[in-house]
């Protein structure tokens, strides 16, 4: 008959202690090797992603992440717009005047806030197709004749260097220090607007000098300008 041993209170203890401390070996040695994965697979216990503190306590992978954010906002707004356009040289924008709808130019060596020509880039979606230009033509003239009683309008038509079909419409004021220019590039549904706001005394001032006034920029823009496909 086999006797049941008794444990004394510091055999009790040292079967305790040894219990203990292989329990914590072998939990060592687990995380140890959680980590030596994470390391391999590029991620850590407590961060996700590996990456380098800064100066500041920040990360250096967040910052990264958020530029590649913003990148890729601008490729989106980018690739929501219709079409594209290059304005020339010499015309800068005017951060004060635009808005999210409209990008407006002015010329550079002028100040924002000061009362200069300016050249307008926008979008305007509309109820008529490419065949339906004509249509569009004359709701387009007749807005901007009851809009402007006291202007004398002329209006004419070419095409862009796309082949687009490009209407132009001019309204003078004599009473005004300024005349407006209208291009309208027709796409379907839409359009692209280029509207030039041309006072008479830089008018005078281009021609003097042999350069381009604000109206020939403003029409080679329009000219210029791609649907995207």
């Amino acid at each position: 008959m086999r006797m049941k041993k008794e444990w004394t209170w510091n055999e009790k203890k040292l079967a305790a202690a040894v219990a203990f401390w292989f329990l914590a070996i072998v939990c060592l040695g687990r995380v140890n090797g959680r980590n030596v994965l994470a390391e391999e697979a590029g991620t850590d216990l407590l961060g996700g992603a590996n990456s380098t503190l800064t100066a500041d306590g920040s990360a250096a992978g967040q910052s990264r992440t958020g530029e590649s954010a913003a990148e890729d906002e601008a490729m989106t707004e980018e690739e929501e717009t219709p079409g594209t356009y290059t304005m020339a040289e010499g015309w800068c924008l005017d951060e004060e005047l635009s808005t999210d709808d409209t990008e407006v130019y002015r010329l550079e060596s002028t100040e924002e806030g000061q009362e200069t020509s300016t050249i307008s880039c926008s979008y305007m979606e509309t109820n008529y197709s490419r065949q339906d230009y004509e249509q569009l033509r004359e709701m387009l003239t007749n807005n901007l004749i009851y809009g402007n009683v006291n202007a004398q309008i002329t209006t004419s038509a070419v095409y862009t260097l796309s082949m687009d079909y490009l209407y132009i419409v001019l309204v003078d004021d004599s009473s005004e220090d300024y005349c407006d220019i209208y291009h309208y590039v027709v796409g379907d549904y839409q359009c692209f607007c280029v509207q030039v706001r041309e006072y008479r005394a830089e008018e005078s001032l281009a021609e003097e000098q042999e350069s381009d006034t604000p109206r020939e920029v403003g029409q080679a823009v329009a000219e210029g300008f791609v649907w995207k496909e």
